[in-house]
């Protein structure tokens, strides 16, 4: 029988090519739970705003993020203490992502948009915390 040593760069590119920008397990729960809670009219992952919130709803100017904790950067001066591999890429990729985040958070609310963010774990641990949230900070939203 015949060994195939593998490539470690062909197998890291090939997970990294399985990480998704939209329609993530935090986006599809938290979908259900705006739509079990009665909040319609939703557009998700729309282009046309900056910052391309996961929910949005342009009429209102409301813009709703589901954060991954690793990907934008939660407590992050103590979590990159655990990154061992390539720490230059990883510091940098995941530092530009909490600039950007900060960036695209300002600028909404410049432009008179409510922004609302949620970390992964909260979203998991407590759906209905979060919508109640949207509901407290946005009670027209809901039909």
């Amino acid at each position: 029988m015949t060994h195939l040593k593998r490539n470690k760069k062909v197998i890291v590119s090939y997970k990294m090519s399985r990480v998704k920008a939209k329609g993530t397990s935090i986006e599809k729960i938290m979908g259900s739970a705006l739509w079990s809670a009665g909040f319609r009219g939703y557009r998700r992952n729309l282009k046309g705003v900056v910052g391309t919130p996961d929910f949005c709803w342009k009429e209102h100017k409301v813009a709703v993020f589901c954060d991954s904790s690793f990907w934008h950067g939660y407590n992050w001066l103590e979590r990159k203490k655990d990154i061992k591999v390539r720490k230059g890429f990883w510091f940098r990729k995941i530092e530009d992502n909490i600039r950007r985040d900060k960036r695209v958070t300002a600028r909404l609310k410049q432009d008179g948009w409510k922004v609302l963010r949620f970390w992964d774990f909260d979203i998991k641990r407590d759906v209905s915390a979060c919508v109640n949230k949207i509901a407290a900070a946005c009670p027209e939203l809901r039909w």
